[in-house]
């Protein structure tokens, strides 16, 4: 080896130890910096007409697992799922009361039954009529919150879909945006690694809106494709269209065009039906269009039924002989009787009778003597009454939407709506601290992959040090070799 080869190979392992130790300090010093992917210097040899000529920084390489990464996308894209669908299941069990509460819906069913059979024990008492009015009115009055409330948490999603589809729209924007500056700069040979770490927190930030697949593209820029198959950014992001409805009632459905579904490029997309089929389905995005189109609609139809059957047991002329078939009995549709053209939103519009509700210029004898009795009768006379109770108590089959299969009575068929909205939270949540463990599991995995241990770095600048010290040392050999040279 010539002394001039020799010191241009001292010469590359000096520029090349002192490009390792700035990556090795930038490491460092972004070790606490979100989304910053540790860095490593990637060196090859340097040969010129087949002889070596010291080392070439060959690029700079970003220590992550792709596979890890992809895996920890999913996750978050299930847990925004299972969080987002539990938020709205923990809105409706908490509307509907746990049994046991005095505001629980079921509580409120059983206080009805109870003073019923107070009045049936002693009619004549202006105090047990009072109590029975009150406590009728109460148990209607947690029906039309829980409606209300169901509308709410509908409507909330319908808001939040707008929000999100902005949010993903705009992200998706800034991902194409830095795609096109991360090509140019491989292109001119400079390090693009700030821009691909900028564009890692930017996919990251919608991972659990939609579930994601990243595929690399050769210039270093990347395409995003959903779980499912949807195209979302392939060279030019994909444009997602949205229109918020605002008042959202219960006969406004998907189907009948009366609310928005979501469009990409111009073409309906299928999500949140319940199926799982949908090509955006599996992220915070679709549990909402679930929360809007499935959820809450199949909750206000199992309450419209149970609306149902409190109104029609107790509009039948067998209980009350003071009514003819087509008169409101107790428990009325706004004032009205039921009317099975008439079934959406009932919950909401359930009421008690006028007639017997002082509020609202009633009389309470009416409780005893029947709603449309001309006079008072017998205050001893217990016998519309027991007729109340038994229609009560009576267990029969409930509506069809309900869902529940055995016979139940008032009481019972507010504790099985209850018990079935508290089992799915229970499996939501089951999923969704399965889903939290798996996503925790691999932020682990990949925070040890390519997030930046200080220790590790400082022992791989000890390794730097020792080969700038070495390469220093040579070119301190050839420069005395050089001046014995000169002095000869």
């Amino acid at each position: 080896m010539s002394i001039s080869s020799a010191l241009n190979n001292a010469l590359t392992g000096l520029n090349a130890a002192a490009r390792g130790s700035e990556i090795i300090a930038n490491n460092v010093a972004n070790s606490q910096t979100p989304g910053y992917t540790r860095r490593s210097l990637e060196l090859t040899a340097s040969v010129t007409n087949g002889a070596g000529t010291g080392v070439a920084v060959a690029g700079i390489t970003l220590n992550q697992n792709t596979v890890t990464l992809a895996s920890r996308r999913l996750a978050d894209a299930d847990v925004g799922f299972a969080g987002t669908s539990g938020g709205a299941l923990s809105r409706l069990v908490g509307a509907l009361g746990i049994p046991g509460e005095a505001s629980a819906l079921a509580s409120r069913a059983a206080a009805f039954e109870a003073a019923l059979n107070g009045s049936v024990n002693d009619p004549a008492s202006t105090a047990g009529q009072a109590n029975l009015a009150n406590t009728a009115k109460a148990y209607v009055s947690a029906i039309n919150q829980i409606a209300r409330e169901t509308r709410e948490v509908r409507q909330d999603a319908d808001a939040e879909i707008a929000a999100q589809v902005t949010t993903l729209s705009t992200e998706l924007e800034s991902i194409e945006d830095l795609n096109a500056d991360i090509k140019s700069i491989t292109i001119s040979g400079g390090d693009p690694s700030a821009l691909i770490d900028q564009r890692k927190l930017a996919i990251d930030r919608i991972a659990d809106i939609v579930p994601l697949k990243t595929v690399s593209r050769p210039d270093n820029s990347v395409a995003l494709f959903t779980r499912e198959g949807g195209i979302l950014l392939d060279g030019s992001a994909g444009q997602l269209d949205f229109a918020a409805s605002g008042l959202i009632t219960p006969d406004m459905t998907l189907a009948a065009g009366s609310i928005s579904g979501l469009t990409l490029n111009g073409r309906p997309v299928t999500i949140g039906d319940g199926t799982g089929s949908g090509r955006l389905d599996g992220g915070s995005l679709s549990a909402l269009f679930g929360i809007r189109d499935v959820t809450t609609p199949a909750f206000n139809e199992k309450l419209d039924a149970l609306a149902q059957d409190l109104i029609q047991r107790f509009e039948d002329p067998a209980v009350d002989t003071t009514l003819v078939a087509g008169d409101p009995g107790l428990f009325t549709d706004n004032g009205s009787a039921y009317d099975a053209l008439n079934q959406s939103g009932l919950a909401a519009r359930i009421s008690l009778n006028a007639a017997i509700d002082p509020a609202q210029g009633g009389d309470l004898w009416r409780l005893r003597d029947g709603i449309n009795a001309a006079v008072q009768g017998n205050v001893a006379s217990s016998t519309i009454l027991s007729n109340m109770l038994s229609a009560t108590t009576r267990t029969q089959s409930a509506p069809a939407a309900v869902g529940i299969a055995a016979p139940v009575n008032v009481a019972g068929i507010a504790a099985e709506l209850t018990g079935q909205i508290t089992s799915a939270q229970f499996q939501n949540d089951s999923r969704q601290a399965y889903s939290a463990a798996l996503q925790t599991s691999l932020r682990e995995t990949e925070s040890g992959q390519s997030g930046v241990d200080t220790d590790t770095e400082l022992q791989r600048l000890l390794l730097v040090e020792q080969a700038y010290s070495a390469n220093a040392r040579v070119i301190s050999v050839v420069d005395g070799l050089i001046q014995r040279l000169l002095e000869i």
